[in-house]
């Protein structure tokens, strides 16, 4: 190995440059050596309602994506245990060679059939999902219109397609139009958007969105990882939610979610389907998910199909916990589901208020640039279908303390 310290020889440009004077990792690791580090905490247990840190605390999380409740319910750990015994710790190989189980098959087709399309894909995450069907349509003369706030896998997988890349306005349907109508009339196109915008909570206007597609003849590929067994009556995501789930043309989920488990899936048709197995770099040359990943996602996913109390649970708790920030004046970001942002500030505000519900017995996530704009953070929040009113109510009134803390310089704690 080259001695790393030493670098290029001088006159020559270090191509590590960019990674070794990031200024965000620069800032993460004073954060960390200062022993105020908002990312990659630790966690003691399984992201229960109520979770143990690793500091051996409990906090009422309201940091973790299971909005279901399903990361420990005994039925889905069970599946996975199973899955472990009978065929092992991993596939140890793609799904075109050797990493097919009938695991695999049996979730590919429960998918297709809970969004009422004719196959489904599984990735290894939900990023390789977008990567998978964004990389492999349009051809060098077409366009994909991206929403500009759009997940960031979503705006990777459209760089990595053959065709041009063009950002809209975040939600701004005068954006779109603008930008379609000066499509070349040859041109193939595609809308990418977020059902549920994953650091705000916000829903995209889809019926609206569909609307233009059909008035210029453009495909739609919506990301739903955020809307899987939080809206809808189904809990099929914001396209169920708006009624046009069935004139979207792929869906992206992420099984990390609602469904309790690693991995990603695309919904689509037939034929595109097997384009992606056939010519998706994530598909072919990536190792198929592990079996007891897919046992677990499977046993969410019936659970949630055979017990959609569970998803009209959620969606109470999104709106009592929306209700009870507003009473105590931390209104959240408007919107819907089981994300809600909270405004604070700069990012070292951001990084307080953070502390502040840490140290408090709630944890939260932190969220600044360059995930939302300088100046604009949030504590971003989400809620489960498990947890009590009395939990909510109670982390509603310490995000708003931090937030006043922040926002007015009180500096007086109560003791932690």
């Amino acid at each position: 190995m080259p001695d790393h310290a030493s670098g290029p020889r001088p006159g020559r440009r270090d191509p590590f440059a960019p990674l070794l004077q990031n200024p965000l990792a620069a800032l993460l690791r004073e954060h960390n050596d200062a022993g105020q580090a908002t990312h990659s905490v630790p966690t003691g247990g399984a992201p229960l309602p109520v979770t143990t840190y690793a500091d051996g605390r409990a906090r009422i999380n309201l940091g973790t994506g299971n909005y279901l409740g399903l990361a420990g319910d005994p039925r889905v750990v069970e599946a996975a245990v199973a899955a472990l015994r009978r065929y092992g710790t991993s596939a140890s190989g793609s799904r075109v060679l050797n990493g097919t189980t009938a695991l695999h098959l049996e979730l590919e087709g429960e998918l297709a059939d809970h969004y009422g399309t004719e196959a489904a894909v599984l990735t290894s995450s939900g990023v390789n999902a977008n990567l998978a069907l964004l990389s492999t349509v349009c051809g060098p003369d077409d366009v994909l219109l991206v929403d500009a706030h759009v997940h960031a896998s979503l705006h990777a997988a459209a760089a990595a397609s053959r065709g041009s890349v063009v950002r809209w306005r975040h939600n701004d349907l005068d954006s779109l139009s603008t930008r379609l109508e000066r499509l070349d009339a040859r041109a193939g196109a595609v809308i990418v958007v977020d059902g549920v915008y994953s650091m705000t909570g916000e829903l995209a206007p889809l019926a609206e969105i569909v609307a233009l597609c059909q008035r210029h003849s453009v495909r739609l590929v919506v990301d739903e990882a955020h809307g899987l067994g939080v809206l809808g009556a189904g809990g099929r995501g914001a396209a169920e939610q708006a009624g046009v789930l069935d004139r979207v043309d792929a869906v992206t989920v992420a099984l990390s979610k609602s469904l309790a488990s690693v991995g990603g899936a695309v919904m689509t048709s037939r034929a595109a389907a097997d384009g992606i197995r056939a010519g998706a770099v994530p598909y072919v040359f990536s190792a198929a998910n592990d079996p007891a990943s897919v046992a677990a996602a499977l046993s969410a996913l019936r659970i949630l199909r055979a017990e959609p109390e569970r998803i009209a649970r959620l969606q109470r708790n999104g709106e009592l916990l929306r209700t009870a920030l507003a009473e105590a004046g931390a209104p959240a970001v408007p919107g819907r589901g089981a994300v809600l942002a909270v405004p604070t500030g700069s990012e070292e505000v951001t990084a307080t208020a953070w502390r502040y519900c840490f140290d408090h017995g709630v944890y939260a996530n932190a969220v600044a640039y360059p995930a939302v704009p300088r100046g604009r953070g949030v504590l971003r929040l989400t809620v489960m279908a498990t947890h009590t009113e009395e939990q909510l109510r109670e982390a509603a009134q310490v995000v708003a303390a931090a937030v006043r803390w922040v926002r007015d310089g009180e500096r007086e704690l109560a003791p932690a």
